[in-house]
């Protein structure tokens, strides 16, 4: 029999080294094939040689824990928050515990929009604000609003430009 030891991760910061007892016949398996593997990879002129199981389970350890580790790179803080919190099953509670702030970004977006509006209040008239916030926070196409106060598209053009020369000049 032959011992090797391994390494489980057990959570958050927590691993337990449990030693592994390996049959005579199945510890030569074992290295043969990773020998035989090993060679079938290896290229012109590079030396192979036989490994120890120990190396052989190392290297398997650290391939299962740093695939275990990338998996679960950005749930550790979460997770220990969570059980210092609430001893009881994490996975319940995760989804519950993330911010849903997609109303935020509205109303913060919102208050910028009406914040704008009222700094160009107080720079131009009635007519040239409603203009410039149909056509430049809203989207409007010159030719859409020209059609909506009943103005020809050439006349709400040449408005839009001194209006917009004048905001460059003044703000």
């Amino acid at each position: 029999m032959t011992k090797v030891t391994m390494k489980y991760d057990k959570g958050i910061k927590k691993e337990e080294v449990v030693a592994l007892e390996i049959p005579a016949a199945e510890f030569e398996t074992m290295l043969e094939n990773d020998y035989q593997e090993r060679l079938a990879y290896a290229t012109d002129g590079e030396v192979v040689e036989r490994r120890t199981p120990q190396a052989i389970f190392d290297e398997l350890n650290r391939k299962e824990r740093n695939s275990w580790q990338t998996h679960t790179r950005h749930q550790h803080q979460f997770q220990m928050t969570l059980e210092i919190e609430d001893e009881t099953s994490i996975e319940t509670h995760t989804m519950d515990r993330f911010i849903d702030d997609s109303q935020a970004k509205e109303r913060q977006r919102q208050e910028d929009y009406e914040a704008l509006c009222q700094k160009l209040r107080g720079q131009l008239n009635p007519d040239q604000v409603e203009m410039i916030i149909a056509i430049c926070l809203d989207g409007m196409s010159v030719k859409d609003y020209a059609a909506q106060i009943d103005e020809k598209p050439n006349t709400v053009t040449k408005r839009f430009m001194r209006i917009k020369n004048f905001l460059k000049e003044n703000l």
